[in-house]
């Protein structure tokens, strides 16, 4: 692929973008989110709120370190979101017993019920995207995203 190669209208005509993986991933997660923040929008869950929710329900009580890996977040874009949630009440924030430098987070009960709301539709847009899978080509599908990743993780 040489990028330097243009036609007279300035475009690369040899660049595929619906063949790049990095494009499409783009497109899928942006599309995804679109979508389920419209389903989303009585909740009042923003999609970090939401992958926070999740993330907490999932693993249980986490470090604000721990969560940002598993939601996806920069430090001090997570301290605004927990900040938001804690006025919320749907999370608490306590002192570790084992680290006092840690603070740990976990789900309020009113943060249950949030997740409880949301996991239902979250399950239904992933349905949705996978329609017209059998589910041999999910388990393929999915595998590969899992190995995309941890390619990704390597470099």
């Amino acid at each position: 692929m040489d990028l330097a190669k243009q036609d007279e209208q300035g475009t690369a005509p040899g660049i595929d973008l619906e063949r790049m993986p990095s494009f499409l991933l783009n497109h899928i997660v942006h599309q995804y989110h679109r979508v389920l923040q419209s389903r989303l929008k009585s909740v009042g869950a923003s999609t970090l709120k939401m992958r926070i929710v999740i993330s907490l329900k999932i693993y249980g009580r986490l470090t604000v370190n721990e969560l940002c890996g598993y939601a996806i977040a920069e430090q001090p874009t997570m301290s605004r979101a927990l900040d938001s949630l804690e006025k919320q009440k749907l999370i608490e924030r306590q002192v570790s017993l084992e680290d006092s430098r840690l603070r740990l987070v976990s789900l309020t009960p009113e943060g249950q019920k949030v997740f409880d709301k949301i996991h239902p539709e979250i399950s239904r847009v992933n349905d949705s995207m996978m329609a017209g899978f059998s589910a041999a080509e999910r388990e393929i599908f999915l595998t590969g995203l899992t190995r995309v990743l941890a390619n990704l993780r390597q470099i």
